[in-house]
């Protein structure tokens, strides 16, 4: 007994003051991201259940100088999937759907693409539809004029001819998946999306400051107005869309940390949807997929991580849990200029054992020369014009992005998997033999993006006038323009007057901005048709020639 009591006076004093070590830690990331005339966040640390730390900097409203507390409400962005992800739990519980049924059975105005799209590939990104966001850039659209809704980023879905891929063969990100998600919520269910949010999760959670936002104008008590920067001069955002289900959500640090429990607390009354949401899936070839449903499943420093972010022009968030830590960290920002996922795995590197410390380096796998040389060479992202260099220096493998100022050294993990020095979260896959039509991937915290070797042309030897004219696209609705000045080719459409496009492989162009454009020509040699591709998730739009 007196031993017992020994431990409990001596551990009591140590606990405490490593909790006052993690404060007094939140407390230096916050004042090194904010100040108190500026937009800042609210960040949250989560053990065991409990909020122990919740801690806040910055204004929520600038015009005010209305400062970010406990109760302030952010906007989640892409966070929202796991929340979309989870009515679709709460349907299958209740035997209302089934994942493996075609889409097309509650969505009969999708068109039929020649292969099955199941609500499980809109769940895990997996579908091949074209991402609603990147087909709203190519037609032009103006975020500081315009807005959008549900109905009209539907109609858009239902307007395309084609996919990006067949269902299952890869994972490609796209907000289009999680709006017909929130559809089939609605149908099924007879109710909004978010009346059955409140419902099935919100009200049983008590996360009473948790709403889907249809209606930008409801009047939201302690809002965290948006801010982004301009040429030095912070600006007011205000988003005119209303389209929910890939994003929309607006909630609170304390909310947040109530939902975050069903992942980290075993016997959770929440355990089975949290399982659902987890749960892990494989491609048709059988490469396991980093994307759950709505959540990211990764391994940050040797411990499995739950993880997903939100991002839009005035604001970044993130939410990470770990599960065999009962661990759960949150971030929410106001401005686009303070970086969510950095600062949550700041935090996290505070609170994970030394043995797993984030700066412990990769384990190495030693590459022969002649085993580097075979990955050296000029790789384009599919469906996008950004290049990546692949060259050895000083005997490193290094990589080198058409967006990035400077070559990064990749570091050997195992045979031809390399991991990026200083961002554990960047990891580059070379293959030996193309695996679909791709020669490299690169994940990105889970995210995987696929590029191919590519030999470009020399610009000196391309004729900017063959390529210009006037063409259409269906799919879009719109007409673009090009022309050339000085033997240059430029690019006009809506919203966007001058476009100078850059010569890549034969007949095609880049933007500069991740937009292929590929020129068709006919029997005799002339040029009928351009394909745009873009960012990676947006494929083959069909533009011809007026």
């Amino acid at each position: 007994m007196k031993y017992l009591y020994f431990i409990f006076l001596y551990g009591l004093p140590f606990n405490l003051l490593a909790q006052e070590n993690i404060e007094e830690s939140l407390k230096e990331i916050i004042s090194s991201v904010s100040s108190s005339d500026q937009p800042g966040l609210s960040i949250g640390l989560v053990q065991k259940g409990k909020l122990t730390h919740h801690l806040q900097g910055g204004l929520a409203n600038l015009e005010y100088d209305v400062s970010i507390h406990k109760n302030t409400v952010f906007g989640l962005a892409s966070i929202t999937k796991q929340f979309t992800a989870g009515c679709i739990g709460v349907l299958v519980q209740d035997k209302k759907i089934d994942l493996e049924e075609d889409v097309r059975t509650y969505i009969p105005e999708l068109p039929n693409f020649g292969d099955t799209i199941r609500i499980q590939h809109l769940l895990n990104h997996t579908s091949g539809l074209r991402n609603h966001n990147v087909l709203l850039d190519l037609k032009g659209f103006d975020y500081n004029y315009n807005g959008y809704n549900n109905a009209q980023i539907q109609a858009l879905i239902f307007k395309q001819k084609g996919v990006n891929t067949r269902p299952g063969e890869r994972m490609l990100y796209a907000n289009s998946n999680y709006v017909l998600l929130a559809l089939i919520v609605e149908r099924v269910s007879g109710m909004s999306l978010d009346k059955f949010a409140q419902v099935s999760i919100f009200q049983p959670l008590k996360m009473e400051r948790t709403f889907f936002l249809s209606d930008n104008r409801t009047i939201v008590k302690d809002r965290a107005q948006t801010y982004y920067t301009k040429k030095g001069k912070i600006k007011q955002h205000k988003s005119l869309t209303t389209c929910i289900g890939a994003g929309g959500l607006m909630s609170t640090v304390e909310d947040l940390a109530l939902w975050s429990n069903m992942f980290t607390i075993k016997g959770h009354p929440f355990s089975w949807l949290a399982s659902f949401i987890t749960k892990e899936h494989q491609l048709k070839d059988g490469r396991p997929l980093s994307y759950a449903q709505g959540v990211f499943i990764d391994t940050y420093s040797d411990v499995k991580t739950i993880h997903h972010s939100g991002r839009g022009r005035g604001m970044r968030a993130q939410i990470i849990s770990i599960p065999t830590q009962k661990i759960t960290i949150i971030v929410l920002t106001n401005t686009a200029r303070i970086d969510a996922v950095d600062i949550s795995y700041q935090v996290l590197d505070l609170l994970l054992p030394k043995k797993t410390s984030v700066s412990k380096q990769a384990k190495k796998y030693q590459h022969t020369e002649e085993a580097l040389k075979h990955f050296v060479g000029e790789y384009q992202e599919m469906n996008s014009d950004l290049a990546m260099s692949i060259f050895i220096k000083d005997d490193t493998l290094k990589a080198k992005s058409s967006f990035g100022r400077n070559a990064v050294n990749l570091a050997g993990l195992e045979k031809g998997r390399f991991q990026r020095v200083g961002n554990a979260t960047v990891v580059h896959q070379f293959f030996d033999k193309k695996v679909q039509d791709w020669d490299m991937s690169v994940s990105f915290g889970g995210a995987t993006f696929y590029f191919e070797k590519v030999v470009y042309v020399d610009a000196k030897e391309v004729l900017a006038k063959k390529y210009r004219g006037i063409y259409f696209s269906e799919e879009l609705d719109i007409e673009y323009e090009l022309f050339d000045k000085n033997d240059k080719l430029y690019l006009s459409y809506l919203n966007n007057p001058s476009v100078e496009l850059f010569s890549g492989q034969k007949d095609e162009f880049g933007s500069g901005r991740r937009t292929r454009y590929v020129f068709d020509r006919n029997g005799a040699g002339e040029i009928t048709s351009f394909r745009v591709a873009s960012e990676g998730t947006v494929k083959d739009i069909l533009f011809v020639k007026k």
